[in-house]
């Protein structure tokens, strides 16, 4: 069992690494982005809130989690497992909400034959009131969470609840659990849904944009250019990867409420699915945003300058 925790400490710690260091050059590059234009569009107002969500969920699930596979197993205590946990519900929620948020909002807005300059303008204004609400929702949903979390030491045996391993979340009874595993998941399958149904419009709009130009050569380039076929682009892969990922861990979570089986191997890999969508966002925004992305290639040239010009100077004192 120790050698079982160190592997899965060290998978755990590599693709921490990999999503906190990915999120944090993501919101770097909006911060940069915000001080060169002084505003975002509200599309990348969208993916700076869901960048920040994975960056907490990963310090608020995965890191501990890693401490906790490497031998601190006393990481937290009551109050600390309570804010922790909380936390995480939170933003693990608004993960979810915000990529349904940001797919409805881009179907909106390349929906251009429907709909009309004014419209879009008003989807706009409501994208940030949404996302106020999401953070209302989910701070209102996932309440429990502090009561009925606690510090690992402090229970030793319990029959309805999750056991993440730095902390235990105790259910009183079995329709208490049952009822949080099945709210959760509908909710999640709510968006799940409405994400799904959102990007399958979108690849219907860019099928027909296609069709439509494909006879003039430059202006079929020019759409693939657009910013806003660039930006639905982006939302197809994220909600593609988020309900590959996402549905497997949903999934599990049903299975568990269901069976009331606390596998400590289904939970582990409930963690690495949850994961790998924070890993995945990063790469998808530095490939299809092409802001991220000429900010991530200058920043890169720049540092490969300056490593030059210090090597260069190097030589000549030597």
């Amino acid at each position: 069992m120790e050698s079982y925790n160190i592997i899965k400490g060290t998978i755990y710690l590599f693709m921490t690494t990999i999503g906190v260091v990915g999120n944090t050059l993501i919101l770097l590059s909006f911060a940069l982005i915000i001080h060169q234009e002084h505003q975002l569009a509200k599309s990348e107002t969208v993916l700076l809130h869901l960048a920040a969500a994975n960056l907490i969920v990963y310090l608020t699930r995965t890191l501990p989690s890693v401490f906790y596979e490497y031998g601190w197993k006393n990481l937290f205590g009551d109050a600390g497992c309570k804010v922790v946990s909380y936390v995480f519900r939170i933003f693990r929620g608004m993960a979810i909400g915000l990529t349904c948020l940001l797919s409805c909002f881009q179907c909106g807005i390349i929906s251009r034959t429907s709909v009309s300059v004014a419209e879009k303008h008003v989807i706009q204004s409501y994208v940030n009131p949404v996302i106020a609400v999401l953070y209302l929702a989910n701070m209102a949903v996932n309440a429990d969470v502090v009561i009925l979390t606690t510090k690992p030491y402090n229970a030793t045996n319990f029959k309805y609840g999750y056991n993440p391993g730095f902390c235990l979340v105790i259910f009183p009874g079995r329709i208490s659990f049952e009822a949080k595993g099945y709210v959760s998941f509908a909710f999640d399958l709510l968006f799940v849904i409405l994400m799904a149904m959102a990007s399958f419009y979108i690849l219907l709009i860019l099928h027909r944009h296609r069709k439509k130009m494909k006879a003039v050569r430059n202006e079929d380039q020019k759409e693939g250019n657009n910013p806003e076929t660039q930006a639905a682009k982006t939302v197809i892969f994220l909600v593609s990867f988020y309900v590959s990922f996402y549905s497997i861990d949903n999934m599990m979570w049903l299975s568990q409420t269901i069976f009331n089986e606390l596998s400590f191997v289904v939970s582990d890999i409930r963690v690495f699915f949850t994961m790998c969508y924070g890993v995945a966002f990063p790469i998808i925004l530095s490939i299809f945003n092409s802001k991220i992305r000429k900010l991530l290639l200058k920043s890169l040239h720049k540092k490969g300058q300056d490593n030059g010009s210090n090597k260069a100077k190097i030589h000549e004192n030597t």
